[in-house]
């Protein structure tokens, strides 16, 4: 039997961004990543890397390019044979330190000695953000140990690989609903609770701000992106409880200028302003 011809296109971006970049791309047709410092290599099928999908290819790394200005994104292309691309991605994800607290691990990692008194959660990605190698995550945990309270309802907005739900979950929250409009993200959020057995204390929905029920949440988590936060912050608002609480991140500390009078109008006021290089995460509190 031939090997199948597949497409290499090997893109010029900062390892920071390159989560962000590979759930556009992933949603594109692409199969597998290989991230390394200074580069994401992005592989689809020879069949498939028709005219119409470098076209949308294209238009994907301009609004990347709009939206991160720094970035460089200058690629190549190249036709390759067939190999495992899972099994490479999986050797070079290992344990991810996120806290002092909480530790990621990929299922087919064991877990060292030193790590047994933390809180240890089992993620597994595919093509979903959220595997705690990015400082957005790390920011967006480090701010629900602060501010998690037992006992508490919980929404994950743009859940990714359900991560953050999965890790309020075993900091004491009550219940956690995890929203995605991505159904590959839905999928993996699945597999990770079940992993994590939080299957009691999780439920999973696929789609926007119209799949939330209409209800008041203790505390709010999204880590998304500008656009989104600005998008929603509204819907966002009105979904949390007097005093609750909102942790935002994804969020350029270039950006926070323009999104502070979005809170001011949304009656929401920062408690906690955490920075990670050029990421910003930011906890806000509902005042009425």
């Amino acid at each position: 039997m031939k090997s199948r011809k597949w497409c290499q296109i090997s893109v010029r971006i900062d390892e920071s961004y390159q989560d962000l970049l590979v759930g556009q791309l992933a949603l594109l047709g692409f199969s597998g990543f290989v991230q390394e410092e200074k580069s994401l290599s992005c592989f689809i099928s020879a069949h498939t890397w028709t005219s119409t999908i470098r076209a949308k290819f294209q238009t994907t790394l301009e609004r990347f390019k709009f939206e991160f200005p720094v970035v460089d994104l200058s690629f190549t292309v190249k036709s390759i044979r067939e190999k495992n691309w899972n099994k490479t991605w999986e050797k070079q994800t290992g344990i991810v330190e996120a806290t002092p607290l909480i530790i990621i691990k990929p299922s087919w990692k064991k877990l060292p000695k030193q790590y047994r008194n933390k809180i240890v959660l089992h993620v597994d990605p595919k093509m979903s953000f959220g595997t705690g190698h990015h400082e957005t995550t790390r920011l967006s945990l480090s701010l629900l140990e602060r501010f998690l309270q037992p006992k508490m309802k919980v929404l994950d907005f743009g859940c990714g690989t359900g991560v953050l739900g999965i890790a309020c979950v075993k900091l004491g929250a009550k219940s956690v609903m995890a929203v995605d409009n991505d159904p590959w993200a839905i999928e993996n959020t699945r597999e990770n609770i079940k992993r994590n057995n939080v299957q009691r204390q999780m439920t999973v929905r696929l789609g926007s701000v119209s799949a939330i029920p209409r209800s008041k949440y203790d505390l709010i988590v999204a880590n998304i992106d500008f656009p989104t936060i600005s998008r929603f912050i509204k819907s966002i608002a009105d979904r949390t409880r007097k005093e609750g609480t909102i942790i935002l991140s994804g969020i350029l500390t270039s950006d926070m200028p323009t999104l502070l009078p979005l809170f001011e109008k949304n009656l929401l006021v920062s408690v906690k302003i955490d920075h990670e290089n050029e990421w910003t995460a930011v906890a806000l509190r509902r005042v009425l």
